[in-house]
């Protein structure tokens, strides 16, 4: 039996979210070109997390990372760009009362890309 340290579980951990955020930055970019689903996490007007692929999105496991990240709220849609930086989160229902600025603050810090979210 093995035992494991928190240090190596504190490094299992950042290596799964050095996993996540380069997942995250491969599919705003391919977003660029062809539309990608995405989810969003929220506590009020702050982003907690921000999900991107090419396929839908389960709900067991938005429901689960809402848990995890202390979530209100999953806003739910299609996000697609110009080719450029402009990036548009397509919601399905009213929008969101997220403010551009902070998901835009959140792409950077997360992934290092320079995009102009807008939502629809």
């Amino acid at each position: 039996m093995a035992l494991t340290s928190a240090n190596d579980r504190d490094d299992d951990d950042l290596e799964d979210l050095e996993d996540e955020r380069a997942d995250l930055k491969t599919a705003l970019v391919q977003a660029k070109n062809k539309p990608r689903h995405f989810a969003i996490i929220a506590k009020g007007a702050e982003v907690l997390a921000l999900f991107a692929q090419k396929k839908p999105l389960r709900d067991g496991e938005l429901r689960q990372a809402r848990r995890d990240k202390g979530g209100k709220k999953i806003i739910q849609g299609t996000c697609q760009g110009d080719g450029g930086t402009k990036l548009v989160f397509k919601v399905e229902g009213e929008k969101p009362k997220i403010k551009k600025s902070k998901l835009r603050e959140f792409i950077s810090q997360e992934t290092g890309l320079m995009l102009k979210p807008s939502f629809q």
